[in-house]
């Protein structure tokens, strides 16, 4: 089978896999009653006067009086059109706003890690595993497993008490300190503390001139990147460690070598690719769950992201904004899948059959 054949196949099985996201998302939003929808849909920024008659339109909106399969499609339209409710966290906004506000420093964050995973990881899983047994080999061992086995706030929590000292405050997005020079300007929202026009204060800083903020936001960014990083990196060291030990005993490997083919090209030409493929598909569904850990790190470090965003949603019983960030996750999850599959095609075309 050609790649677009099985690229359009998947794309096909996607469309299911999304409606039954929403699906399951409709439930959530029903299991508590039909109060919730509600307070899901009722813009908070309407006066007292006229909430009654807005609850009025939201029940003739979403049918609420009729059976829950017909409250389904209408729930859903809206839903595919982006209307995910309004939120009260921090301030009234629409729901598909504050996840645009608060998602880039999220982004930013996950890719930076995923970067240093990558870029650290398969060099040190490679180089372990050839050098099996060996005393560095060991040290990666011991410590790839006692990564793994901490839980992702306690890495941040090491890290915030440990490098902590050299950033003050080491919490916030930047220093509070600076923020007196960003009120009044035209790009930055000190009510939400939220950069124009790219949302990562990093990157706005730097476009309108104010350097020293941009890189005061980029120190504040090292310590939960680094410690996304962290809880990545020894996932990936482990997997591909034991994944380029069961290549380097393949017989093809045996017989490069008899060859005489130089070491070098038998490890990084050979082996290393193949060894590749299954901790590529397990690099990407760790990036995914990311997300969830970056709620974590984000509300330990105060950086406001998405998962500092959903936090604070939890604490104000804030419904629109709960459902709202559950559904954002569960897509880039499934995309993530579809990603992982097409990748994997591309390095493996036997499983196009």
């Amino acid at each position: 089978m050609k790649l677009w054949m099985y690229v359009v196949r998947r794309l096909l099985i996607l469309i299911p896999t999304l409606l039954g996201l929403t699906f399951l998302m409709f439930i959530l939003t029903h299991a508590g009653g039909t109060h919730i929808l509600i307070a899901e849909y009722l813009n908070p920024r309407l006066p007292e006067t006229a909430k009654n008659a807005a609850t009025q339109a939201i029940i003739t909106r979403f049918h609420l009086g009729d059976p829950i399969y017909v409250q389904y499609f209408y729930w859903l339209w809206p839903v595919l059109q982006g209307d995910l409710g309004f939120t009260i966290t921090p301030i009234p906004l629409p729901v598909t706003t504050a996840i645009a506000l608060f998602m880039p420093n999220t982004l930013m964050l996950t890719i930076v890690a995923s970067a240093l995973t990558w870029i650290l990881a398969v060099p040190i899983g490679v180089y372990s595993a050839v050098r099996r047994d060996s005393v560095l080999d060991q040290g990666v061992r011991v410590s790839s497993f006692t990564l793994y086995s901490m839980p992702i706030f306690l890495i941040g929590f090491i890290l915030l008490v440990g490098l902590g000292i050299y950033i003050q405050p080491a919490i916030g997005n930047v220093n509070p300190a600076l923020l007196p020079q960003l009120r009044g300007t035209s790009w930055f929202d000190s009510t939400i503390s939220v950069s124009y026009p790219t949302h990562i204060l990093f990157f706005d800083a730097a476009l309108h001139g104010y350097w020293n903020v941009a890189w005061d936001a980029l120190v504040h960014a090292l310590l939960p990147g680094l410690s996304l990083t962290l809880a990545l990196l020894a996932g990936i060291i482990r997997i591909l460690r034991a994944s380029m030990l069961e290549v380097l005993d393949q017989d093809y490997i045996r017989l490069a070598r008899a060859k005489g083919v130089p070491e070098r090209f038998v490890n990084n030409l050979h082996a290393r690719k193949n060894a590749l493929l299954p901790t590529v598909t397990t690099f990407g569904y760790l990036v995914a769950g990311l997300l969830g850990g970056a709620v974590v790190i984000e509300y330990l470090f105060n950086y406001k992201g998405i998962g500092w965003w959903t936090t604070q949603a939890f604490y104000a019983q804030d419904v629109g904004a709960i459902m709202g960030s559950t559904f954002v996750f569960g897509i880039i999850l499934v995309f993530t899948t579809l990603l992982l599959d097409v990748l994997y095609a591309l390095l493996d075309p036997r499983i196009r059959y």
